[in-house]
């Protein structure tokens, strides 16, 4: 199979080149970057989107936050924690700190926070908490249901901490308009789906996170990547990121742009209704979901839209990831004829036609849809943002689509397989052994949870549930004039970037 590049896009790409950048960032201290996804609403607890993320990092703050010098979780919002016993953790909270409006941080924060996203379904659920408890007005302690070895990556990750008066006044749509945390940047204005500018909080504690140096954040959406480019080039942006392989090259020709890369913990895989949520499907038969994984060039895609860096997979969770136990996958190679012949064994012999979802990487998308067609599958591409196929999943309405999923930068296998076959609303399979073998993983005892996820993933691909695709190689290119550091979790970390003056 050959992955034909855009020469269009190249020729553009190639005009822009020749432009001589403006260099307005460093001129008046801003940063000016885009993605082509963004949240409806930008609210941390109501979706699951990369670019969500980044902003929540800069907006909001958690108890905890990774040092990524040494991979170690420390106190942020609090000044110290300790474990009470195996389900109670306890934190001392830093005093002084200010949220956006200019409230105290309290203990009665951090109760309010965790009785909301434990009492209300969101795309964000906070299943590893089962409370908390205010102790004084400045301590606290977090309750789980039962053991759960991971805990301190979920509360570093996954639980950013609310004024407890205003997000009860404005709830989870008013948070989005006008969001208020206590990070280093304070959201000033929020065009929805559009632009969201941010400026430096000057009542920010610094904590983990330390003083931004940058003045603004201006973050906008632009769907395509060329544009991306030449706005780079011309100097309407100083940062970008998922640049194709084909394109770094020609981006780094100029001396006036820096090209980057980093490993990352995020898969891609292509979901299927096994389960027939979605209506009666051909992906509810095993050979049918086998045929689709012998379908597809992973290797070759791979290497013209990933590039270095990325590796081919066959695990429903990264090679990266505790308890992601790569030996016991069931691997399907590349082989059509062996596709064709399963196919024809599940009584389609001439292939059939089905709706296949997507929401970001067309390019890889197309690149898939082009296998599947070799072997007489026509997949009707339904393009659409981020928030409604997430909709649209949630719902069950999805007989096949294609997802990346970045574990919410959790390295535990709970954040990726144990998310999407736990059997909650994103679980098209069900299957009860799998749900119960999640379950024996919740244990202090690491050669127990080794044992159960390892009869997981045998089970999850011998099933073939999923096709897992391959790791992702995130490319940047960005000012020559930013520093700027990427790290493996993918959420770059703009409050430590800094423009070069000197």
């Amino acid at each position: 199979m050959k992955i034909r590049l855009n020469r269009i896009s190249m020729l553009a790409l190639g005009a822009a080149l020749l432009a001589t950048p403006a260099v307005a960032g460093p001129e008046d201290n801003s940063l000016n970057w885009a993605s082509d996804s963004m949240p409806s609403n930008i609210d941390f607890y109501q979706h699951t989107i990369r670019e969500g993320i980044v902003l929540a990092n800069h907006i909001w703050d958690g108890l905890l936050y990774r040092n990524d010098e040494t991979g170690e979780f420390e106190p942020h919002l609090a000044e110290s924690f300790r474990f009470v016993d195996d389900t109670t953790i306890e934190f001392v909270l830093r005093k002084g700190v200010k949220f956006h409006n200019g409230e105290e941080l309290t203990a009665d924060d951090v109760v309010a926070t965790v009785e909301y996203v434990t009492s209300n379904a969101t795309p964000q659920p906070i299943f590893f908490l089962e409370g908390a408890e205010k102790v004084d007005d400045y301590t606290v302690r977090l309750k789980t249901a039962g053991v759960f070895p991971p805990i301190l990556e979920y509360i570093a990750n996954l639980l950013p901490i609310y004024p407890a008066q205003y997000y009860a006044e404005v709830g989870p749509e008013g948070m989005s308009r006008a969001p208020i945390g206590t990070g280093p940047y304070r959201v000033t204005e929020h065009v929805a789906g559009e632009r969201i500018t941010m400026e430096a909080f000057p009542d920010y504690f610094g904590g983990m996170k330390g003083q931004p140096s940058i003045e603004t954040l201006v973050f906008r959406r632009i769907g395509e990547f060329n544009t991306q480019a030449i706005e780079l080039m011309s100097g309407g942006l100083d940062w970008i990121w998922r640049v194709p392989p084909d394109a770094v090259d020609r981006l780094a020709t100029s001396d006036a742009i820096k090209v980057d890369a980093g490993e990352t913990l995020r898969i891609a895989f292509l979901g299927m209704d096994a389960l027939g949520r979605s209506g009666d499907s051909p992906m509810q038969d095993l050979k049918v979901r086998q045929a689709i994984n012998h379908a597809i060039d992973r290797e070759a895609i791979r290497e013209a839209l990933m590039g270095p860096g990325s590796q081919v997979i066959n695990t429903p969770c990264s090679p990266a990831q505790f308890g992601c136990v790569v030996d016991a996958a069931v691997t399907y190679d590349y082989d059509p004829e062996k596709a064709r012949a399963l196919l024809a064994e599940a009584g389609y012999p001439d292939g059939f036609s089905l709706e296949f979802w997507g929401y970001r990487d067309r390019p890889l998308i197309e690149a898939v849809l082009g296998s599947l067609a070799e072997v007489g599958i026509n997949g009707r591409l339904n393009f659409v943002q981020a928030s409604a196929i997430a909709t649209a999943r949630d719902e069950g309405k999805l007989p096949m689509w294609f997802q990346a999923w970045g574990s919410n930068s959790i390295r535990d296998i709970s954040g990726s397989a144990g998310y999407w076959f736990s059997g909650s609303a994103v679980d098209y399979a069900k299957d009860e052994r799998v749900i119960e073998l999640l379950e024996e993983g919740n244990t202090s005892d690491n050669e127990q949870r080794l044992k159960a996820y390892e009869e997981m993933i045998k089970i999850i691909t011998e099933q073939a549930y999923q096709v897992p695709l391959f790791t992702y190689a995130l490319n940047y290119a960005y000012n020559a004039k930013l520093e700027f550091t990427p790290v493996p979790d993918e959420t770059p970390r703009f409050f430590q970037s800094r423009w070069i003056t000197e």
